[in-house]
């Protein structure tokens, strides 16, 4: 009898993981897909230039920045008009789904067309508090995958803003137990260059467009 009781509760503890696992992914696929400006689905791990879906005053693509007296790590901030960037990569805190959903955590890294200049990563984070100004920027040298407590800086999502046109927004989901911040992702000046930070408005609008080489091509023709 005894036997019997525990393998009865032993097949409910499976099927009760399993189930759970079963629904988070079905909550995850719900999830609608980012789409890029041709109208296809954003792919984990292909790169894709992120630029202002506002024409002409409202600037170019995303690239990296390296602020006079404080050069590493590199910032996020913005080309001018006509200027496509620095590619980006996407990656999911759920590493089985290949497609960029919305309003779902994931990591986002700069896939750079020169040579480091610093020894930190090109994976976004917040961090870097302006006590003067009262902001957190948004730089690189976060930690890619791990999801959790420890690396709760590095999780952005996208949400949807028009037809192809989306923002960022950092509000991690990461550690439900750890307090965050949530707030927009908005374009600011530091004095020196367009930056981002988080704000209290509605953010800034971009599209995605895929980069033709793949990610390693890139990284080759750069160590050449």
């Amino acid at each position: 009898m005894k036997t019997t009781t525990a393998s009865v509760f032993l097949l409910f503890i499976i099927f009760s993981v399993a189930l759970s696992s079963f629904l988070f992914g079905v909550a995850n696929a719900t999830n609608d897909p980012v789409l890029d400006i041709d109208g296809n689905e954003v792919q984990t791990g292909t790169p894709y230039y992120v630029v202002s879906s506002i024409w002409g005053a409202g600037g170019g693509g995303l690239a990296l920045g390296r602020p006079r007296g404080k050069p590493c790590p590199e910032v996020v901030t913005q080309r001018r008009s006509g200027d496509d960037g620095i590619p980006v990569i996407f990656s999911n805190s759920d590493s089985n789904d290949g497609i960029v959903r919305l309003s779902s955590d994931i990591n986002i890294e700069f896939i750079p067309l020169r040579p480091k200049l610093c020894r930190t990563t090109t994976v976004w984070k917040v961090d870097d508090y302006d006590h003067s100004a009262g902001k957190w920027w948004v730089i690189t040298d976060g930690v890619k995958g791990n999801p959790g407590a420890n690396t709760l800086t590095s999780w952005f999502r996208i949400e949807k803003v028009g037809d192809l046109s989306y923002k960022f927004k950092y509000c991690p989901t990461v550690c439900g137990t750890c307090p965050a911040l949530c707030n927009e992702v908005g374009k600011d000046s530091d004095g020196e260059m367009v930056r981002f930070a988080l704000s209290t408005g509605p953010g800034w609008s971009f599209y995605f467009k895929k980069v033709e080489k793949s990610a390693m091509e890139i990284e080759q023709v750069v160590h050449i």
